[in-house]
């Protein structure tokens, strides 16, 4: 019999480790071998031990749950890492799997979406919850499988017009001053910015630019 994955669960809830514990009692493949009660623990366990498998919540307290994943990808790339959040919009799922993680549930998931993370990190895939999973296809008939993939998939959601738009607010530049750089009227740029904050499922322009210099779009 293989040896159980030895898994390391981050979370600032004690309440949600017990409840990990509890579920997988009966998973002889999977042993939860360590507990984090924020990011900056997860990251020091991480060098301490050896872990196949972080479960990561992503608001936890002195170092949050996408800047300890990029932590622990860079110094171990072959840990897999599991967000699980209550958050559903875009700009968090996409946040966690440029920082390096490798599936996203839900935590009003039940065990079985749980256990497919599991079973898709198995096949190197990555895995995101069923309930929010087809926000993320590439088409009606084909998931997203590869982080590659996904990030391509929300890269593209910006258009190059968009970009060079996208590019000119990160800037600081007015409305008036990027409709003059691209030869467009105010109202084009206008236009432009709100897509953006629909597709991308933001608040206002600052939380755009935050995200775009985050995510390396411009």
């Amino acid at each position: 019999m293989p040896k159980p994955l030895r898994l390391l669960v981050a979370d600032d809830h004690r309440m949600f480790i017990d409840g990990m514990k509890y579920i997988l009692q009966d998973e002889m493949h999977i042993e939860i071998a360590g507990f984090a009660l924020n990011g900056k623990e997860a990251i020091e366990k991480c060098k301490a031990e050896d872990f196949d498998v972080v479960l990561m919540d992503l608001n936890m307290p002195v170092i949050d749950g996408v800047q300890a994943t990029r932590t622990i990808k860079e110094h171990n790339p072959d840990i897999k890492i599991i967000i699980v959040s209550m958050l559903t919009d875009l700009p968090s799922v996409t946040k966690s799997f440029y920082a390096g993680a490798d599936a996203y549930i839900l935590k009003n998931s039940g065990k079985d979406d749980l256990l497919k993370a599991f079973k898709a990190l198995g096949k190197n895939e990555i895995y995101i919850s069923e309930s929010i999973a087809h926000f993320f296809t590439r088409d009606t008939q084909k998931k997203i499988t590869t982080k590659q993939e996904y990030i391509k998939f929300s890269e593209s959601l910006i258009t190059p017009r968009e970009q060079s738009v996208l590019k000119l607010i990160v800037e600081g530049s007015t409305d008036q001053h990027i409709a003059e750089i691209l030869f467009i009227s105010d109202k084009t740029v206008s236009t432009h910015r709100k897509n953006m904050l629909a597709k991308l499922k933001l608040p206002n322009t600052a939380a755009l630019v935050k995200f775009a210099i985050e995510n390396k779009l411009v």
